[in-house]
């Protein structure tokens, strides 16, 4: 999920104005998925570097549909047990509250915010994951933990039986839970693992103007520089050239068609690559976009080029 999302928030905030007023509110987003991505990372490492002596698969960032579509952010699966983890990285002081559910952070500086429960949220994706299984003929005992990716955050938690980990410690958890019977044999186990593969449903963000409600017309045009950083470098025969830095780059348009199609969304013509990337002929934005092995449709007077991003 993360990565698209990042590079989505991240084409925005390039190419709107620094006084724009939702800026704040992007770099805030940006902030806290980059946050929750590395935290989540700092799990893969563990399940990286540990093997376990018993049959086992790993899902990462894995979305499945049960009566509604639910996202788990790691996932260990095992003929015996499943365990649900849920990651997260928040900086500050943090107080998890029953009634209601909630996650409240002060930060160092004493702002408080609001965040959903991850106790909440886990308990409702391993009665989502039960469902998932139960349709699918499957039964195994499914347990759940909230990690919190680095030692140094303080959290203060109610009264509760859902374990709060730190990475170091999710091995010792997973070879202390009870392995009874087994519960899958060899073929109902591969069929599960394969089942997860088929059935994730990687996440799309919606196009980001659309989310936050950003006009078109607010959006900064022209291929950026990657050197400087600088709009609108010039097309020249052999590629790109920076009218700031002088850096030249065969494959600048690339990052500007991609932010098209992260901030709009939709399917993008010949006058759409014309207009954003500030190129004249039509026969040129045809060799851009063909360039980037787009899937189209129509023919080549209506021609669309497919969003990448969509499936």
């Amino acid at each position: 999920m993360a990565p698209q999302l990042l590079e989505a928030l991240d084409a925005a905030i390039r190419r709107l104005p620094e006084y724009h007023e939702m800026m704040p509110i992007l770099k805030a987003k940006y902030a806290a998925v980059q946050a929750g991505f590395g935290g989540e990372q700092e799990l893969d490492k563990v399940f990286e570097r540990y093997a376990f002596s018993m049959e086992y698969g790993v899902f990462h960032d894995v979305s499945l549909v049960s009566s509604t579509l639910f996202q788990v952010d790691t996932l260990l699966v095992t003929p015996w047990y499943a365990v649900l983890f849920e990651v997260k990285n928040i900086a500050g002081e943090l107080m998890v509250t029953a009634n209601p559910p909630q996650l409240i952070r002060k930060s160092d500086s004493g702002q408080v915010s609001g965040f959903k429960s991850p106790i909440a949220q886990l308990e409702s994706n391993c009665e989502l994951f039960e469902d998932w299984l139960t349709s699918r003929g499957l039964s195994v005992p499914v347990y759940g933990a909230v990690v919190l990716a680095y030692a140094k955050q303080r959290i203060d938690v109610f009264d509760t039986e859902v374990p709060i980990l730190f990475p170091h410690a999710v091995p010792t958890f997973i070879r202390k839970l009870p392995r009874g019977s087994r519960m899958l044999d060899d073929q109902a186990f591969r069929g599960l693992l394969n089942s997860l593969k088929k059935c994730h449903r990687p996440f799309i963000p919606a196009p980001i103007c659309s989310t936050y409600a950003i006009s078109k017309q607010d959006i900064r045009t022209g291929v950026i520089c990657p050197g400087c950083g600088g709009f609108g470098m010039e097309k020249y025969s052999g590629g790109w050239r920076c009218l700031s830095c002088g850096k030249t780059s065969r494959k600048a348009h690339e990052q500007a068609i991609r932010d098209w199609f992260l901030l709009f969304g939709g399917e993008m013509r010949n006058k759409d690559c014309r207009t954003f990337l500030h190129v004249d002929r039509q026969q040129t934005a045809h060799r851009l976009l063909v360039s980037m092995e787009l899937q189209t449709k129509g023919t080549y007077r209506d021609r669309v080029y497919k969003n990448p991003y969509q499936l």
